[in-house]
């Protein structure tokens, strides 16, 4: 969960409680993996920060990746974010996004540049009207 503080208070029906984020510390391998993602898609608004924190990633399946959302129709806005991506299905995930956006009749050129813990700097991009996917 996203907040301005980092605290978040909630109640599930026992009282309030409050998750402080900069007191969490994971254990489990997955819980480890999923504070890097989620701390890399929040806090990750450069493409130098972004990358670099590929090349601490836990696992050696994920990736981060900078990428930038170029829209080609309907008024849209341009978007560069930093996301991760599984390495080893990045070409099918791309591929189903491309077909998402083709689905909703848009235009795009989506391109990222991502890094990993093996500091191999893998590309990727697709574009919805001509349909080509690629990932070298």
């Amino acid at each position: 969960m996203g907040s301005i503080d980092g605290i978040v208070k909630y109640d599930y029906g026992e009282g309030q409680k409050i998750f402080n984020r900069s007191e969490y510390h994971p254990t489990s391998k997955e819980e480890i993996l999923d504070q890097q993602l989620i701390d890399s898609f929040l806090l990750s608004h450069a493409e130098k920060d972004c990358l670099k924190r590929g090349t601490k990633l836990s696992d050696d399946n994920y990736q981060l990746c900078w990428c930038e959302s170029i829209k080609l129709s309907n008024g849209g806005f341009n978007n560069k974010i930093c996301f991760p991506f599984r390495i080893s299905t990045f070409q099918e995930t791309l591929k189903k996004m491309m077909n998402k956006i083709k689905n909703e009749n848009s235009k795009e050129e989506f391109k990222c540049t991502c890094s990993n813990n093996k500091s191999k700097t893998i590309k990727g991009r697709y574009n919805s009207v001509t349909g080509e996917v690629k990932v070298e």
